[in-house]
């Protein structure tokens, strides 16, 4: 890992704003309603090429890592996901129900916002070991098992957040673990070795994140919403700003396509403005 004198312009989180078409307001579109046409459900499995440095799932296609040292220009907002040690950090992306979350999701941010998305032909991903990785301001992190880092890992990731990198993280399930989940435990576990000083708060509607390009007023949430964890998200958050967003409802899930419950398709189509709404947070601040 680099020192401070070490650090370079392209070292550090790329700037927000660049992603923005219009400097003053990020202008949305209403969701069309028909956004999930009917698709079969496919099993999949990964399996890692090193040759070709992807990851190959049964009856889906790969999984390609994106490097942006590729394009220096910055000029584009890309949905990655962090690929991480001790659990399923690929679902919804593999392991998909109509289609892969991310793109379906990044097609959506792309066509009813004005930031200015990269849009591939598949998922990207980043690997927390990946000095690539300060270079994205925005990163995703998901699963249903936990996360189990090395020290030099936990340090990167701190890292990355100090240096103004927005975490947003999901568990895909709370229903495991007697309604507990496993990834939620162990996400704020993590946290609290990152910043033992600080815990989690529970966010109120009132927050900016809730009404920065769709006021929601009401909280609906991902695909799920179960009691008593899975009703509300949460934040960690540093000098004022939310450094790390965490959700247990699993907006991920309702972007795959997934039956929302008990809301149905208004659920889902909450979950993809809540999804707007977190990104156009963690680019304006």
């Amino acid at each position: 890992m680099m020192n401070n004198a070490e650090y370079t312009q392209h070292d550090q989180p790329t700037s927000r704003r660049r992603f923005v078409k219009e400097t003053i307001g990020l202008t949305t579109s209403v969701l069309a309603a028909n956004l999930f046409p009917s698709q079969t459900w496919a099993e999949g499995w990964v399996q890692y090429d090193p040759r070709e440095d992807v990851y190959y799932g049964s009856r889906y296609g790969i999984i390609e890592h994106h490097r942006p040292s590729d394009d220096l220009s910055g000029e584009k907002f890309i949905f990655v996901r962090l690929q991480y040690p001790g659990g399923d950090w690929y679902t919804n992306i593999i392991n998909y129900y109509r289609w892969p979350s991310d793109l379906k999701f990044s097609q959506v941010l792309s066509n009813n916002t004005s930031i200015n998305v990269g849009n591939y032909q598949n998922p990207q991903y980043i690997s927390i070991d990946d000095d690539d990785i300060f270079v994205y301001p925005y990163i995703f992190m998901t699963g249903h098992r936990g996360i189990r880092l090395s020290k030099t890992q936990t340090n990167r990731l701190r890292e990355y957040i100090e240096r103004g990198g927005f975490i947003h993280a999901e568990d895909c399930d709370i229903r495991l673990n007697g309604g507990r989940g496993f990834m939620r435990p162990s996400v704020h576990r993590l946290m609290e070795q990152l910043f033992p000083s600080k815990k989690f708060e529970r966010l109120d509607l009132s927050h900016p994140i809730y009404h920065t390009l769709y006021d929601h007023d009401e909280y609906l949430g991902g695909d799920k919403i179960t009691y008593p964890y899975a009703t509300y998200d949460e934040a960690l958050m540093i000098d004022g700003r939310i450094a790390v967003y965490f959700s247990s409802t699993d907006y991920n899930c309702a972007w795959e396509g997934r039956p929302c419950s008990p809301g149905g398709e208004e659920q889902r189509r909450w979950a993809f403005e809540q999804g707007m709404n977190i990104v156009a947070y963690a680019l304006s601040r």
